[in-house]
């Protein structure tokens, strides 16, 4: 793997809903840095709830929640805000 994992991030984009620094990272990756992101300072049962809203997306590959794979559910727009 050519990257550490939770290494800091630059924002790539202009734009607040531009993610194109997290392309090709791979789900672990990304599955922490949302759970971080969205439930910091909560229980783990608010941890677990935010990966298995993650995971349920992904499991149910609509369109509507951006795919079939992790990457594209935690990366498509307005989805989450953390």
């Amino acid at each position: 793997m050519a990257y550490f994992y939770g290494e800091p991030l630059e924002n790539k984009g202009s734009s607040t809903w531009d993610l194109s620094e997290f392309e090709g990272r791979d789900s672990v990756d990304l599955l922490a840095r949302l759970i971080y992101s969205e439930a910091e300072g909560e229980s783990n049962e608010g941890k677990h709830g935010v990966a298995y809203v993650a995971l349920n997306r992904r499991d149910s590959g609509k369109s509507e929640f951006g795919g079939s794979t992790f990457e594209s559910v935690i990366l498509k727009k307005y989805q989450f805000e953390g």
